[in-house]
């Protein structure tokens, strides 16, 4: 008996598997659509940044669109303010920005340096939502590819200078 090794076949090839697909997770962000009008809302953050397609400034202010009992938030909607296409943020008279900080602040403001975004921050207030008119580029779009925006702040009802 000599040492002799076991005759081995050679492996067989695995058969090759198809390889699953795998296609990344597309992201996208929901804008609820709700019916145009008169709603309560009360405002979360005021953000200023620069938007790179339109070259322009903008004051964004989150809203939180509250039902009549203003317990239940029924959408989560954002009032753009343009600030203009300058090197920095700049509200002029005739900007809707100007007007809103007016109406917000009860008057101008006492500083002539001082206007901030701030101040729409964490208040109640009456606001009008329309439906969007076009799209990011410019063209009318259809009743199922519009979406809510709010148009203006009817009234502020909390907040304010202290006077």
């Amino acid at each position: 008996m000599g040492n002799t090794a076991p005759f081995l076949l050679p492996k067989a090839p695995k058969p090759k598997r198809a390889r699953a697909r795998v296609e990344p997770e597309i992201s996208w962000t929901h804008v609820p659509r709700i019916e145009p009008g008169q709603y309560p809302a009360r405002s979360r953050k005021a953000n200023v940044y620069f938007d790179r397609q339109f070259k322009r400034w903008v004051c964004a202010v989150q809203f939180d669109v509250l039902d009549s009992s203003l317990v239940e938030v029924i959408a989560s909607l954002t009032w753009f303010l343009n600030l203009g296409p300058r090197e920095k943020p700049k509200a002029t008279r005739r900007s809707k920005f100007w007007t809103a900080c007016l109406k917000a602040n009860g008057g101008q403001p006492k500083r002539r340096d001082r206007i901030t975004a701030r101040i729409f921050e964490g208040r109640y207030a009456v606001v009008r939502v329309e439906d969007t008119r076009k799209n990011h580029r410019q063209i009318a779009v259809n009743r199922d590819e519009c979406y809510s925006v709010i148009r203006d702040v009817i009234e502020w009802q909390t907040g304010g200078p202290s006077r």
